[in-house]
């Protein structure tokens, strides 16, 4: 008994893991094959995947998510070459302030489609947590060269004077060396959370990789699936004549043996196992 145990327990660890060695490809496979459609050109689509692969194993967050906030910059029209330095961006700010992803990138987009900061996007901004009228003060302060207030900043917003460009270089300076979220990405990595996250995503790399050398078994299962439940009418007739012939030649022996005097039973046992 101890043995039939561990045998279907070795037997059902093994089920498992090829499943989720088909959900981890496929997950992957999917999302690439997004990016490449996105951005319409193969070989840039693998370089940002791999690259965001890259960081999702040192970040917080996981490598879908990563993968789908950069297809989210690119409906926003950011430029490809671009898009892993943006997700980066605003993943750090994510990280450092606790504030979901989808929000900075709804304001960061919506601020690049208009080409200029509105009041809408401000709220947005501040409400996560972004102090973006004295990140702008400073920034254009250094710019001219002379002290711009944030009441002046509030005031280029309402006569629509903060161009995007202005934006995204204030929110590269609060994540480049010597700004608030610095690195915010890595630090976060570190915690006990951060941890359990890197660790989900190195296994999923890891089965992506074995996924990708027996792909074709894979598919070739898949396919032979799909082949038995699109033919099952057709093999639901064959089987039944193979279950109706096997069932014949049973009745066979049955009525041979009792024409013979011979139906003991030790014959009934033989033609119940055979059934």
């Amino acid at each position: 008994v101890g043995q039939i145990t561990a045998t279907f327990l070795g037997i059902n660890a093994i089920a498992k893991f090829v499943n989720k060695l088909k959900d981890v490809r496929a997950e992957f496979e999917f999302q690439n094959r997004s990016l490449q459609i996105l951005l319409q050109n193969r070989r840039e689509a693998d370089i940002l995947w791999d690259k965001t692969v890259a960081l999702a194993v040192n970040s917080p967050f996981r490598v879908q998510q990563l993968v789908s906030y950069t297809k989210q910059l690119a409906a926003y029209r950011v430029e490809s070459e671009k898009l892993y330095d943006t997700t980066k961006m605003l993943a750090d700010i994510s990280s450092g302030l606790g504030v979901d992803m989808q929000r900075l990138i709804l304001a960061y987009g919506q601020v690049k489609a208009a080409n200029y900061l509105r009041g809408t996007e401000l709220r947005q901004f501040s409400e996560a947590g972004i102090n973006i009228l004295g990140e702008l003060s400073k920034y254009f302060t250094q710019l001219e060269g002379s002290a711009v207030s944030v009441a002046e900043v509030f005031e280029r917003v309402s006569r629509r004077m903060v161009l995007f460009e202005d934006v995204d270089a204030v929110l590269k300076n609060i994540t480049s060396e010597g700004g608030t979220f610095y690195k915010m990405q890595e630090e976060q990595a570190k915690t006990l959370r951060g941890q359990i996250m890197n660790l989900q995503d190195s296994i999923d790399v890891m089965l992506n990789e074995i996924g990708e050398n027996t792909e074709g078994a894979l598919k070739g299962g898949v396919r032979a699936v799909r082949f038995l439940v699109e033919e099952w009418e057709t093999l639901s007739i064959v089987l039944g004549g193979v279950i109706g012939a096997f069932v014949g030649l049973n009745t066979t022996m049955v009525l041979a043996a009792i024409s013979q005097g011979k139906f003991s039973t030790e014959t009934i046992k033989t033609t119940a196992r055979l059934n």
